[in-house]
């Protein structure tokens, strides 16, 4: 039987489970200061729980899930001969319920191995439970398809499922950086080899590689505060330079057993670059192989894996060697009115 404590607030989560967290999540976020950086930066109102989930035995968690609750924009909603019903406030409340960690890359939970079916079913029963509160107006909830079989159990109009797309990492199954290249369709091995000769000879580009964000160059155009927290978290930064100008870099995190995060940051202007997309990538790669205790190299994008709506955007991705997996977001709302997540 599990045992389940909750948290109004990821800051009030004990500093003791903290490492206990990071593995469960090794694969979804380099750190915890990442999930905590996504409550602190989400829309005013947003109010979010979290969930762990403890063993008969065990003092430190072996599963966690989390709900955010946002304010339903009533004035929105509610017609005119409601609101001159001044007296009648109900609709101030009202709420979205949303089952997902993170931004939703990982679904809605995350358990050890030997607790994912009792889990499963200590998850069911809080949706259950939310569903049952007065205020709770629509419903939102993303689970993996194939292993998180979860449902939202409301009779509605509104109901309506999609399938979003995420971004795997790639496994370290190659010995070095050219045999993984070598392993690429010969078209998509030209494009490479022909981007990385136009960066270093046409365009004279300088790669630079800094063990700490302390180290970049004084034209670095990060703030000193975001440097620090760079910093604090271990980062590395690579760098494409000309002119001592940075073009774009990458922040580069060490997780937990040789899961390793890369975020491309370009600074070029937008449809004026010089480097291209597919060299962020291949960069990351290019370091990700010399990592001796690099395992997966996963790819960022503001702090979380890549989603994607459309199911080709991710071939840029899969021809180097991706892959990916399907989330199922499912959406219900009693209110006729509000008929997409907020």
């Amino acid at each position: 039987m599990l045992l389940v404590q909750k948290f109004h607030s990821i800051h009030e989560i004990d500093q003791e489970f903290i490492p206990s967290i990071e593995l469960l999540l090794q694969e979804e976020v380099p750190n915890f200061d990442t999930l905590k950086i996504r409550q602190d930066t989400s829309p005013e109102g947003e109010v979010f729980t979290y969930f762990l989930f403890f063993g008969p035995t065990q003092n430190t968690p072996v599963g966690i899930t989390q709900l955010s609750l946002k304010p339903i924009p009533s004035d929105e909603l509610v017609p005119w001969h409601k609101k001159i019903k001044f007296w009648d406030k109900e609709h101030l409340h009202w709420k979205q319920a949303s089952w997902q960690i993170g931004n939703g890359a990982s679904g809605l939970c995350f358990f050890d191995a030997k607790f994912s079916r009792s889990g499963k079913d200590k998850v069911q029963d809080l949706i259950k439970e939310y569903e049952k509160r007065d205020d709770i107006k629509a419903e939102k909830l993303l689970s993996i398809k194939g292993l998180q079989d979860f449902h939202l159990s409301w009779e509605t109009e509104v109901n309506h499922t999609q399938e979003l797309f995420v971004l795997e990492p790639l496994s370290k199954a190659h010995k070095s950086y050219q045999e993984y290249i070598e392993s690429l369709d010969p078209d998509m091995q030209k494009l490479i080899k022909k981007s990385w000769q136009e960066v270093h000879k046409k365009e004279e580009i300088v790669l630079g590689d800094y063990p700490s964000p302390l180290d970049t160059p004084k034209t670095f155009p990060v703030s000193a505060e975001k440097l620090d927290l760079w910093t604090k978290w271990g980062a590395q930064i690579l760098t494409f330079e000309k002119n001592l100008k940075v073009l774009g870099c990458l922040l580069v995190l060490k997780g937990k057993n040789g899961n390793i995060f890369f975020e491309p940051m370009p600074f070029e202007p937008e449809g004026e670059s010089v480097v291209k997309d597919e060299l962020y990538t291949q960069y990351a790669l290019l370091k990700f192989f010399e990592m001796a205790d690099g395992r997966k190299c996963h790819m960022m994008k503001f702090g979380s894996k890549l989603i994607f709506e459309n199911k080709m955007d991710l071939s840029f991705f899969q021809s180097q060697g991706f892959q990916y997996k399907t989330i199922q977001s499912q959406f219900k709302s009693r209110l006729q009115e509000l008929n997409s997540p907020l």
